[in-house]
């Protein structure tokens, strides 16, 4: 029975997520019963800026050990590695168009992981985690997929008559023109740039947001991601979300996915981000299946 993982970084992903992705693609794959296992939740690994050409963090160098421990070994004891294992998180404000380092912080993480083995025993893993392994992004962070479907939001609480003000279409070039919002956005973008966060627009954050759209909503408890936002993400319905917007990210995953299952995507077709995409990348330079 082939078996997929998720490893996440939030307690959103963690909580729906798995439901979320797995309604989208068959049940079975190769006349096989597919299952998804519980995610698991490691550090958030992009929640700075990461630097170019810096050394991987402790929480990244945490998450190349899940991706490892997961495809060569199976974190329990006597359970068979996952057939496939999806890393997935926030690209976050700081590293909004630096998704690049992202990538790279954490190729070098798996590098000194594996250099601890020996040549062979090396070589073999890579080649596992060539084959199942993938890495893949959610700009800016996974509650931006919800203003993608009104429904979604609704789910999450937000009433009909709240409308929500964004710049743009595209999910992942969030950023709200509320002006009913402004006033927030400005005292907050003022106390990072005091705090030595230049890099803050409180404009893009998608969680803050919603937040606000609740509170203008009359609801009876601040945003929580493991109770609106869970209800919210799990039945979303993904083309609605993408629509003819790019969303590469996005449909770099779903293309991911699809590949795996030998189906088209859900998403239907578009430009997938060539950072996260399957391909064009050359088997001796992969460290996972597309990257």
């Amino acid at each position: 029975m082939p078996r997929i993982k998720l490893i996440v970084t939030g307690d959103l992903e963690r909580a729906a997520l798995k439901e979320a992705l797995c309604r989208a693609f068959p049940a079975e794959r190769d006349g096989e019963d597919v299952t998804w296992d519980t995610p698991r939740k490691v550090n958030e690994v992009t929640t700075h800026p990461l630097p170019e050409g810096g050394d991987p963090s402790t929480a990244m160098g945490l998450l190349a050990a899940a991706i490892i421990e997961e495809a060569i070994t199976g974190k329990k004891k006597g359970q068979a590695p996952a057939d496939l294992v999806l890393a997935v998180c926030d690209v976050e404000l700081g590293n909004l168009g630096r998704e690049g380092v992202i990538v790279e912080h954490l190729r070098r993480a798996l590098e000194k992981k594996l250099d601890r083995y020996e040549e062979q025993t090396r070589a073999r893993y890579r080649a596992v985690l060539r084959d199942r392994c993938s890495f893949h992004l959610l700009k800016p962070m996974v509650e931006a997929v919800l203003f993608g479907e009104r429904a979604a939001l609704e789910r999450a609480g937000v009433a009909e008559g709240v409308q929500p003000r964004l710049r743009v279409d595209d999910v992942e070039e969030f950023e709200s023109d509320d002006p009913l919002w402004a006033p927030t956005c400005e005292v907050e973008n003022r106390k990072k740039v005091s705090e030595r966060k230049e890099w803050w627009r409180h404009e893009r954050h998608p969680k803050h947001y919603l937040d606000h759209l609740l509170i203008r909503s009359g609801a009876a408890q601040p945003y929580e991601e493991t109770e609106q936002g869970a209800a919210a993400l799990r039945s979303l319905h993904w083309p609605t979300v993408t629509n003819t917007e790019p969303s590469p990210f996005l449909r770099a995953l779903f293309d991911d996915l699809a590949g795996w299952f030998g189906v088209s995507s859900p998403l239907g077709p578009g430009m997938p981000s060539s950072v996260t995409s399957l391909t064009p990348k050359s088997p001796r330079d992969r460290w996972l299946r597309n990257l």
